[in-house]
């Protein structure tokens, strides 16, 4: 019998093996595009817009309990429980600086979801302005397995729409407190909160200025960031995120649709130059979408956790510095170093300093947009 060429190789049951995975692989991937085609162009318009509902839903104050009380510093925290007439339910914690016989600046909080309304506790100071932070409305068990979220998709559901309503029945009993100056309210979301707080932030214009730190755009890609380890098959990945969207109303809540709404009203952008949780494409599309006047500050280091403390102070100390330096001016307790040019020595002693983006420092720095001012805080 004849030999192979030399150099040639031996076509055995492996190779099979290994066209039959490739042709599997390809099927697959077809597979899972059709089906993302079918979703994204029949299932995801077919969702409607939960934002109507969203006044009716926040309803009126029928009762506020407070279920707890006790200090930090000299600062006083209560919590509090809120019912609408709507049956929504609000829980909040509100930090009160000591002293405060006359109405002072509000921030209210919305963090992260294993924060919470524990927000208030997580910095030294709040130069003198009152601070809120709301729970989300969820009552389950967010540490659940797969299979028990799944089951929970439809509460989980409810609780993420209700934030929204809840926002703005916070804000209806926070303004009527004596220790709050209702002309001066705030609205700042922190990592999962920033990705929420546009829609309040747009409808209600109470809020003169809104915070989105450590967010991002176009929520598919967030999540299809975050599952990276769970799903290494690109295509099937991308359609679970798809999925997880759109069951939470990602087309119609993104911020990047609502962010620009705010304005005239200011929104101030803070994002993590190292932020592992957000992807910086998702990032970009929130900046590009900002509205006037807009600003944004670029921080160094990665995305804002509980157990990030360093992060959490350089945040809370632009956030509540800048709202108590405008709002308070020689009243604020603490108050921040008026922010100046360009100064590398300040830099490295990790203030904050002001670019604009003509400077050589934005454009080494950070990633700019036209529509915003920039800052970079290290």
């Amino acid at each position: 019998m004849g030999q192979p060429p030399k150099g040639a190789r031996a076509r055995g049951p492996r190779w099979w093996v290994r066209l039959l995975l490739r042709l599997t692989l390809v099927a697959t991937a077809v597979v899972v595009g059709a089906v993302g085609t079918f979703l994204a162009v029949v299932l995801v318009p077919t969702i409607r817009d939960p934002s109507p509902d969203f006044l009716v839903r926040k309803g009126e104050v029928a009762a506020a309990r407070a279920t707890s009380t006790w200090k930090i510093g000299d600062d006083v925290v209560t919590e509090v429980t809120l019912s609408s007439t709507s049956g929504l339910v609000v829980d909040l914690s509100v930090r009160v600086p000591s002293g405060a016989n006359s109405p002072r600046p509000l921030v209210i909080l919305l963090a992260g979801q294993g924060t919470g309304r524990d927000a208030v506790r997580h910095t030294a100071e709040t130069r003198g302005i009152v601070v809120a932070a709301l729970s989300y409305p969820y009552r389950g068990d967010v540490d659940a397995g797969i299979l028990a979220l799944v089951l929970d998709l439809p509460d989980i559901q409810r609780s993420l729409l209700d934030t929204i309503p809840a926002i703005m029945l916070a804000a209806d009993w926070l303004a009527g407190q004596p220790y709050v100056d209702p002309e001066h309210v705030e609205l700042a979301g922190g990592s999962l909160g920033a990705f929420l707080v546009s829609v309040p932030g747009a409808m209600d214009e109470r809020f003169r200025r809104v915070w989105l730190v450590h967010g991002g755009g176009r929520p598919a890609l967030v999540l299809e960031h975050g599952l990276k380890e769970h799903i290494r098959f690109a295509p099937a990945r991308r359609l679970a995120a798809g999925l997880l969207s759109a069951a939470a109303y990602g087309h119609h809540l993104a911020p990047e649709r609502w962010v620009g709404k705010i304005s005239p009203r200011p929104v101030i952008v803070i994002s993590a130059l190292d932020d592992e949780s957000i992807p910086r494409e998702s990032v970009e599309s929130l900046h590009h979408a900002l509205g006037q006047p807009s600003e944004v500050i670029w921080m160094s280091g990665p995305h804002v956790l509980p157990g990030r403390e360093e992060i959490i102070e350089k945040i809370t100390e632009t956030v509540f510095g800048r709202i108590a330096e405008e709002a308070l001016g020689p009243r604020a307790e603490s108050m921040s170093k008026p922010v100046g040019t360009v100064n590398l020595a300040r830099l490295e002693r990790g203030q904050p300093i002001a670019v604009d983006f003509g400077s050589r420092q934005a454009q080494v720095s950070a990633f700019h947009t036209t529509k915003a001012r920039a800052r970079s805080i290290r």
